[in-house]
């Protein structure tokens, strides 16, 4: 075998082999985030989100719905989202957050009456209260 060819072959290997460690490390991962309305009849949750500071719109969750966000992580990022209920004060939460990692590539949001909860592990735990 040609020594150029044997070296453009390795060449090949290596970058084969450094982009499947990225892949498997998280490197360029997937995150999907799913925020329900559970706070009653009539009530829309009004949500607005910025991924890295990058637009990510706005969105009206009926109650009953779920709404998803799903992006691609290049490198580690975080959502941040205000949410409103008409009538009440914004609250600024944290909805993803790569450095914590605490969901894992999904993040399940249930808005209710008691408060903003997050599902850990399979168990439902408050994480915001409504401000007053």
């Amino acid at each position: 075998m040609d020594l150029t060819l044997l070296r453009k072959f390795h060449a090949f290997i290596l970058i084969v082999v450094i982009i499947s460690l990225c892949a498997s490390t998280g490197l360029s991962s997937e995150a999907h985030v799913y925020m329900t309305n559970n706070l009653g009849d009539n009530t829309i949750i009004y949500l607005h989100c910025l991924k890295n500071s990058e637009e990510m719109g706005h969105q009206q969750i009926p109650y009953n719905w779920t709404c998803q966000w799903w992006f691609r992580l290049i490198s580690p990022g975080q959502l941040l989202c205000d949410a409103n209920v008409q009538g009440a004060k914004q609250l600024q939460f944290m909805a993803f957050d790569a450095f914590k990692n605490t969901c894992r590539g999904d993040c399940h949001w249930n808005f209710t009456q008691q408060g903003v909860f997050q599902n850990l592990n399979g168990e439902w735990k408050l994480q915001y209260k409504w401000p007053h």
